[in-house]
């Protein structure tokens, strides 16, 4: 993941249980620009994202992460 100019972000998600799970998050984050790349995987519990952070900060991932029912217990954030 991560291309010239984005920043990976990996959080980890409680409430996952299923694939749609994961397809649901995956539809919530890639509707903000600038998010680049999603995967999530509700056995591990994390949900991976490549970002523009010119135009998506952390936080804003965290919150559409919450507002769709699920809460983010940790992040882990890289330059790529």
């Amino acid at each position: 993941m991560g291309a010239i100019g984005t920043q990976d972000l990996l959080l980890h998600v409680q409430g996952m249980t299923c694939t749609g799970c994961e397809e649901r998050i995956g539809k919530v984050l890639s509707r903000l620009e600038g998010v680049r790349e999603t995967s999530a995987d509700h056995r591990s519990g994390n949900v991976r994202v490549a970002f523009d952070p010119g135009q998506v900060t952390p936080d804003m991932l965290a919150e559409r992460i919450e507002q769709a029912g699920y809460q983010v217990t940790g992040r882990e954030q890289s330059a790529s």
